[in-house]
């Protein structure tokens, strides 16, 4: 017998949103490079990110960049290249590391609880798609599998190629992934599937270290950040790309870095991959591969 979901719940909402780097009009968010709404997505690719993807981290990326306030030695920050088998590690109290669709306790569609590390007990979301309705999701920190946060102000992980590395200090690593697409129409008056319309996901992802003189940090939001971070736009240098590298197509949006204090800034692209699917079910079977994400 088939599964079905009854829910008033919305994975995410609608909003109406219009390009510009500057402030948009009044009931509408800024969309495009540097803002909250960077990356432009097709329905398809909304349809995998929200619904599909089971989960996804980093295979690359990498900042480079000079320290010219300390007579430029080189720097740089990387992306993991794996990842943990659980998705919630804690090494202590300070320094851990989480991907989406992972919860603390217990939830009737997640797998059996693990200790993180430290005596905490946490659950990540199980092969029923279902899952994806439950309340746990409605926190932006681990909305769905791109959400990804990690800090490590000690520099324990230093090296760990699960874990990001930074050049001497510790770091912070996160992506947010917002519960809005916002819709830029090419006339007010056409309908949510209107051919001109263009979408873009809600999204950011940034890292800092933990220098005590001076951080360097780099991101996808150079106006308004997840954490506070302000406006930064007039000292920004566009380095690389946050790729989403999806099996509907890459969804890719800039990353800047600040030339405050540093020379010759440089990147590769931050690859953030799903690794498995939901595979949804039909009376011949799996309708998506969860290896692939291509139709069965």
């Amino acid at each position: 017998m088939a599964n079905g979901v009854f829910t008033r719940n919305k994975r995410f909402e609608w909003v109406d949103g219009q390009v510009t780097n500057g402030t948009p009009d009044e009931g509408f968010v800024a969309c495009g490079d540097g803002t909250a709404f960077p990356m432009e997505v097709t329905l398809d690719q909304i349809a995998e990110i929200f619904y599909r993807v089971k989960d996804a981290w980093f295979t690359g990326g990498q900042a480079d960049w000079k320290i010219d306030v300390f007579g430029t030695p080189s720097a740089s920050f990387s992306a993991p290249t794996s990842a943990p088998t659980n998705r919630r590690l804690d090494i202590d109290s300070l320094t851990y590391q989480q991907r989406g669709y992972c919860k603390l306790g217990a939830d009737d569609y997640n797998g059996a609880t693990y200790d993180a590390g430290i005596g905490s007990y946490y659950s990540d979301i199980g092969d029923n798609e279902n899952g994806i309705w439950r309340n746990a999701w409605n926190n932006p920190d681990h909305i769905d599998a791109f959400s990804y946060v990690q800090d490590d102000p000690n520099n324990l992980q230093g090296g760990n190629s699960e874990w990001w590395g930074e050049t001497g200090t510790g770091a912070k690593a996160r992506v947010y992934r917002g519960d809005r697409v916002a819709v830029v129409k090419a006339n007010p008056a056409d309908g949510l599937y209107a051919p001109t319309n263009k979408f873009y996901l809600e999204i950011e992802m940034y890292w800092y270290d933990y220098h005590p003189v001076l951080n360097f940090f780099g991101g996808t939001n150079i106006y308004n950040g997840v954490d506070g971070g302000g406006d930064w736009s007039s000292y920004s240098i566009e380095i690389c790309n946050y790729v989403l590298r999806l099996s509907t197509g890459d969804a890719t949006c800039p990353v800047y870095f600040p030339t405050l204090g540093t020379l010759d800034q440089t990147g590769t692209d931050f690859i953030h991959e799903p690794q498995v699917w939901f595979p949804y079910q039909d009376a011949g079977g799996n309708v998506w591969n969860p290896a692939t994400g291509l139709p069965a």
